[in-house]
């Protein structure tokens, strides 16, 4: 990864075996074909402890992932807040958790979003649902509009 220091990170969490699991994933696959210049990108199945020291130096970080349940218009972008308080799984940490890690960590604290998809199919399977595919094509659109095309990034913008 490049020097991130006043840089964007977007970390994509999931698994393209899981169907719509793999919307984080997906996500980024189709950002990097338009803006790769712009960002840092990052492909996890799960965070973990170390991610508060991978976010550290950037200026802004925005976890990118499935979301199972209902969601308004497919997708939410939403600021994302330190959660100080958890408990210790090795199989999921949030991305609040993550922050409040490098906070407490590093004493580093980037502004960290939480843009959040919209899934229904979980099972072993590769590729996306239909709703799915139109959830992401929502979030890109998004994206694309208040971010990713935007000459001067500003990440302080209001949750969909």
């Amino acid at each position: 990864m490049k020097d991130s220091k006043n840089k964007t990170i977007l970390i994509g969490i999931g698994n393209c075996s899981r169907s719509d699991d793999g919307l984080g994933w997906a996500f980024l696959d189709e950002i990097k074909k338009k803006v790769l210049l712009k960002f840092d990108f990052v492909y996890k199945y799960q965070l973990n402890i170390e991610d508060a020291e991978l976010i550290r130096q950037a200026k802004n970080v925005i976890f990118i992932d499935a979301f199972e349940g209902a969601l308004e218009n497919g997708f939410v972008f939403e600021k994302c807040l330190p959660i100080d308080s958890f408990e210790f799984s090795s199989h999921f940490l949030s991305p609040g958790v993550i922050v409040s890690l490098c906070e407490n960590l590093y004493d580093s604290t980037p502004n960290a979003y939480v843009l959040k998809i919209q899934g229904i199919e979980w099972e072993l399977n590769e590729g996306l649902s239909q709703q799915a595919k139109e959830n992401l094509q929502k979030a890109l659109d998004y994206f694309y509009k208040e971010i990713g095309l935007n000459k001067n990034v500003r990440i302080a913008i209001s949750s969909n």
